[in-house]
């Protein structure tokens, strides 16, 4: 198996399309529903939190699984036909992401929000300026929420393999590549893409450590 320049143009593009799309999402999801569980006070919360954590070390494999059964013929997605599509990647990627965001975040709230919470109630702010900022009072910190996801959604390979079935100009993404390539023995090319992931990897961080800087 040789790979050509253009396979792999393609196949670092489409990784980054896929884990930059579900970093965005995750990461929303993420900060709307953390300040959300922060700002109220309910029944179970502190077992909601819990269960959020855990699902941190929740294996890949087992999120892919999941949302193949979701997303198969028989499941109740099946319909949309998103099975070994990118979109079904994001999908899995951006579940496998979320209770990671979710958690730096709500560490993050519950370091810094009661101050916040504090002055915006002597200052009787409502609930949605409120929301604005805590936003804007934790940016830096949600700076290393997304290099935490994204760095997790780049490495992924169990639950992606699972549902986008690493198709040769669809669904192949680099950790798919790598992994198919020194199966078969190929370590010299396995070893150009883990190359060309390290890079990417180092300068996202790099770039993203940069920016934190003018915000």
């Amino acid at each position: 198996m040789e790979i050509q320049i253009k396979e792999v143009i393609e196949i670092v593009f489409l990784s980054l399309r896929v884990t930059i799309t579900a970093t965005v999402i995750a990461t929303t999801i993420a900060l709307v529903s953390s300040i959300f569980i922060y700002l109220k006070s309910f029944k179970f919360k502190k077992y909601l939190i819990t269960i959020i954590n855990s699902f941190m070390s929740t294996p890949p494999v087992v999120m892919g699984l999941l949302v193949y059964l979701l997303l198969s013929r028989k499941g109740p997605l099946g319909s949309f036909n998103l099975l070994f599509t990118p979109t079904a990647m994001i999908i899995a990627q951006t579940i496998l992401m979320i209770p990671i965001a979710m958690t730096l975040i709500i560490d993050t709230l519950e370091q810094f929000g009661e101050e916040i919470l504090i002055t915006c109630k002597i200052l009787q702010i409502n609930k949605r300026e409120t929301i604005k900022i805590f936003i804007r009072e934790i940016r830096n910190h949600l700076i290393t929420v997304v290099i935490a996801v994204f760095g997790r959604g780049i490495s992924e390979v169990g639950a992606v393999m699972l549902v986008g079935g690493n198709i040769r100009g669809s669904t192949r993404v680099m950790t798919t590549y790598i992994s198919l390539s020194t199966s078969m023995g190929n370590f010299d090319e396995s070893l150009v893409i883990a190359a060309i992931l390290l890079a990417i990897s180092l300068m996202s961080t790099t770039f993203i450590k940069t920016l934190q800087k003018y915000l």
